[in-house]
């Protein structure tokens, strides 16, 4: 069908698009071409027509997603993220007339609890860092004394991550 080629055609456009006019990382780039793959492997499963599918075939590919592949929330979110900027591409270039990731439900992601360390850990941690006494002389090239620098500045990360409450991205 000609519509099927075109959307695989329509996927390199944008995937160079994103590439040489908005200068995204190949490896972006990569995740933008693999997340539409599926997208189109999906619609030809489906016979859908890419240029005419609205809100409520998205909400179904997250259910395929799901049922059909197990995927987890926080991947089927990350596809129906990639399928927003192309069919705005896709509209300003007029290939489709209207954006059927507006409207769609998205997968909710399940929140995270933090993980901690009780007073146990935390001493037995500080231990290993502070403990400096079993080192070898040269460790995968490096000299005793820079491994013990080492050791010092990751002391002086868990002190404050301690003394601070902040994460470990924050800190």
């Amino acid at each position: 069908m000609a519509t099927e080629s075109d959307f695989w055609q329509a996927r390199q456009d944008f995937v160079a698009h994103l590439r040489y006019a908005k200068g995204y990382s190949p490896g972006t780039c990569y995740a933008y071409h693999s997340d539409l793959g599926i997208w189109g492997r999906w619609l030809e499963e489906a016979r859908k027509d890419w240029r005419a599918v609205g809100h409520a075939d998205v909400e179904q590919f997250n259910a395929w997603q799901a049922r059909k592949r197990g995927v987890n929330p926080h991947i089927a979110s990350r596809r129906v993220s990639c399928l927003a900027p192309f069919y705005k591409w896709a509209v300003k270039n007029r290939l489709v007339e209207s954006d059927p990731i507006y409207l769609a439900d998205k997968p909710k992601r399940p929140l995270r609890i933090p993980v901690w360390l009780d007073r146990g850990e935390q001493a037995a941690l500080q231990a290993a860092t502070r403990q400096v006494d079993d080192l070898p002389d040269n460790i995968f090239g490096r000299k005793c004394e820079t491994v013990k620098a080492i050791r010092r500045r990751y002391e002086m990360l868990f002190g404050l991550l301690l003394a601070s409450g902040l994460r470990i991205s924050e800190a």
